[in-house]
């Protein structure tokens, strides 16, 4: 995981370079200790990580033969080299160098170590090189994968926000709807109390009439009809209330669906510019790949 994420971080940071040309390999003649032997062979120096080509060299190996792993380094008796007519002897291991890391091989025929003038070395040669740009193409290809995932991963992203977008979209224009509603219940109200304030007088001048005339049973209708109008100006007083309260949520609800479609347009922009910005890093690796082609 953390090779893909040094990959990614690479990649974001040469996504303005052109295609790369193929890695040079050049194999040279060298020795090394292997299982505290110093061992004849020849080398190639690799501009990738030690634990990746470790792991490539090992599966390249195997396909000469069984690999036993010691401490320091690897052998395989009895392998089998296309090219090579007889079986052979296989001591390598890989280290850090200097300008990379180092791949070093050393093929024992049995009757001496395959080095320059033996005549396996040129064919020698060319399979560590032809491993070596395996190597590099294998590296590519992770390349690859890695930003594709990048690129799947910030489309995703995109989508995601662009619905969210969509959807305070929506929530703007029912919070819209909302507010038009509760102004017009508060109009309707207001008009209604102005309703019931009016019959309250009118019971209040009839009540004034009906005392004079001593008529006890109007008198009781009247009182009744009043403490009921009463009762619904201060269920309307209170409704009035509820609305008004109604009306200050939605504004902040309004407030703060402005901030929320203010931040999404800019993290949509954002987004925006990570998928071309992946999209380019996968072209350039995809460019990389067509120089071993």
């Amino acid at each position: 995981m953390k090779y893909l994420m040094s990959i990614l971080a690479g990649l974001v940071l040469t996504i303005s370079a052109v295609a790369q040309s193929q890695k040079t390999v050049e194999v040279v003649s060298g020795h090394a200790q292997v299982l505290q032997v110093d061992r004849q062979g020849m080398q190639v120096t690799l501009s990738l990580d030690e634990k990746f080509v470790t792991k490539n060299w090992l599966q390249k190996l195997k396909e000469y033969g069984k690999v036993e792993s010691e401490k320091g380094g690897y052998v395989v008796h009895g392998a089998t080299i296309s090219g090579i007519s007889q079986a052979c002897t296989i001591y390598s291991t890989v280290f850090s160098g200097k300008t990379g890391t180092v791949v070093f091989w050393a093929i024992d025929m049995g009757d001496g170590y395959v080095t320059e003038g033996h005549n396996h070395y040129a064919h020698a040669k060319t399979k560590l090189k032809e491993f070596a740009l395996s190597a590099y193409i294998a590296d590519i290809n992770v390349q690859i994968a890695a930003a594709e995932a990048a690129l799947n991963s910030s489309v995703k992203n995109q989508e995601k926000l662009t619905k969210q977008g969509e959807s305070l979209k929506n929530d703007t224009q029912k919070n819209a709807k909302e507010k038009s509603d509760l102004e017009k219940k508060l109009v309707d109200n207001e008009k209604e109390l102005k309703a019931l304030d009016a019959s309250e007088v009118q019971i209040e001048n009839r009540m004034k009439e009906v005392k004079a005339t001593d008529n006890h049973e109007e008198q009781q209708k009247l009182l009744k009809e009043s403490l009921s109008n009463t009762n619904n100006i201060e269920k309307n007083k209170q409704q009035k209330i509820s609305l008004e309260n109604k009306l200050k949520e939605n504004e902040n609800e309004r407030l703060k669906l402005i901030e929320d479609t203010k931040t999404n347009a800019s993290n949509v922009t954002a987004a925006k510019e990570e998928v071309a910005k992946m999209t380019k890093a996968l072209e350039v690796v995809k460019d990389k790949l067509k120089a071993y082609q």
